[in-house]
């Protein structure tokens, strides 16, 4: 997959910090490819990246590899902090795993409404609630807890959602074990 990692201007030239992540790809082996550099900091993979980068740059500032590996790894490690946060249910509504069901619903609720959004099938339109023609980030943002809230509602589908996720392809993707053993894949 390919990440954006920043950019970097040097003597008013920008230079994009692009990577492709081969942790998402089932066929490659980044046990062999991507060792450790930089005392497990990074690794190989995001150290190449780098030095093809510097390559690009003249005159190549001192420390390029190592700073430029070193923000590289810094980046990826938001990024997929980002991706798996996204995925928690709780965080969209504002609450830890272990809040107790009567706070499900109003914790949703004060995050739908704060993005103006009204969560009544039968409301007026002159109602003070705002109305949007497209849909824009806090309309997603709304039903998205929305969504959050329905996966942690009942207890069936509370228990499914609670339980550990392995990630596969570098957490593009989410294992859990069903009731029956078996293994079901989620995004």
């Amino acid at each position: 997959e390919p990440v954006d990692m920043g950019a970097i201007t040097l003597y008013g030239n920008h230079h994009g910090i692009e990577y492709w992540n081969p942790a998402v790809d089932p066929d490659f082996d980044t046990t062999s490819l991507c060792e450790p550099v930089y005392d497990g900091e990074a690794d190989a993979c995001l150290q190449r990246g780098a030095i093809d980068l510097c390559r690009r740059l003249h005159p190549q500032p001192a420390g390029c590899v190592r700073d430029i590996t070193m923000h590289m790894a810094n980046q990826l490690n938001d990024y997929d902090k980002g991706r798996f946060d996204s995925k928690d249910a709780y965080r969209k509504i504002g609450l830890v795993i272990d809040a107790p069901d009567k706070e499900l619903f109003p914790a949703m609720s004060k995050v739908v409404l704060s993005k103006n959004v009204n969560l009544a099938p039968f409301s007026r339109v002159d109602n003070g609630t705002a109305t949007y023609d497209s849909w824009d980030s806090m309309l997603l943002e709304a039903w998205a807890a929305v969504d959050a809230f329905a996966k942690v509602k009942d207890p069936e589908s509370r228990e499914w959602n609670d339980k550990p996720c392995t990630p596969l392809f570098g957490g593009a993707l989410c294992a859990k074990h069903d009731k029956d053993g078996n293994l079901m894949i989620e995004a």
